[in-house]
């Protein structure tokens, strides 16, 4: 059920999506094209896969509480797709913790944010304490909480893998292509990327020649971030990131090369990677072929949250 917002109860009413201090990601796309481009004769190719609404509700979100990250998605794509509340529940991360069954860290939350965050524990709802090694967010009850939280007209596709460079890229392409609203919920680990610091001269070298390499990673957990496009250009691309975490890079947006996405995706090939790609329903059969076709692994994967 969908409702104007600010028409549902509690201290965090949802208003309309107002000017957010990043553009929207076709525009932070092509800005980041031309900054990473060194040679006028050579244009990347730019693909995205994003809601035009997202910068916009990432602002008024972010930052993440502890431990809420696919939480943190999950209300996303619910926002952008028009859900601010059902029945006379706010849709936020609280509400999507509960519905996906997130659990809590009971110990110091600090290992687990980037450095310099301070931890956000201001929950709206009770939720569920569990060691730290399984707490958090799985996959699957995630991608059934969308769906039910949206009465059926989001699908989100599981996709397991296999992850390389080039599926990376190629995902990004279909999604946009079957869906420009899709969102892409990937979950990953943070240690394989590069920092998120990494600067534009570093970005564009590793585009030239593939030789460059950028800051270290800024930490090292299992997390949930979104692909919001991808540059591309000869055989090497840049992808983009939108994190949950202002701190990191331009406002929680940065660019990572694709071999070091798919690396956080496919962890060693432990198969605790993948990502939810959230598109509409009458999307959803016509990606799915064409997921299936280029190779992709439709299903859930196992990242250690308990569930």
């Amino acid at each position: 059920m969908r409702r104007s917002p600010g028409s549902a109860a509690g201290d965090e009413a949802v208003s309309e999506p107002t000017a957010s201090p990043l553009p929207p990601i076709r525009t932070l796309a092509e800005e980041s094209a031309r900054q990473v481009t060194t040679r006028p004769d050579a244009e990347p190719r730019i693909a995205v896969a994003a809601p035009e609404s997202l910068t916009a509700l990432h602002a008024r979100q972010a930052p993440q509480k502890d431990h809420l990250c696919g939480a943190f998605w999950g209300s996303i794509a619910l926002q952008a797709a028009g859900f601010t509340s059902i029945g006379d529940e706010l849709v936020d991360q609280d509400m999507v913790a509960r519905e996906s069954r997130t659990t809590l860290n009971e110990g110091d939350p600090y290992p687990s944010l980037p450095p310099g965050v301070e931890s956000r524990t201001d929950y709206r709802l009770e939720l569920p304490h569990v060691d730290p090694a399984r707490s958090g967010t799985a996959a699957p009850p995630l991608r059934e909480a969308i769906a039910r939280c949206s009465g059926g007209e989001l699908t989100p596709l599981p996709i397991a893998g296999p992850w390389t460079a080039r599926s990376v890229i190629e995902l990004v392409r279909l999604a946009g292509r079957h869906d420009p609203r899709a969102l892409l919920i990937a979950n990953l680990r943070t240690g394989y990327l590069w920092g998120s610091k990494s600067s534009s001269k570093f970005l564009a070298d590793y585009l030239a020649d593939g030789r460059a390499t950028g800051r270290e990673p800024d930490w090292d957990v299992g997390h949930f971030v979104s692909i919001v496009c991808a540059i591309e250009r000869g055989r090497r691309a840049l992808i983009g990131i939108l994190d949950t975490y202002p701190s990191l890079g331009r406002l929680g947006y940065y660019l990572q090369p694709a071999e070091a996405v798919a690396a956080g995706l496919d962890r060693d090939g432990s198969g605790a990677g993948g990502v939810l790609c959230v598109c509409g329903s009458r999307a959803a059969a016509g990606l799915a072929s064409d997921l299936r076709q280029g190779g992709f692994d439709l299903r859930d994967w196992d990242n250690g949250s308990a569930s």
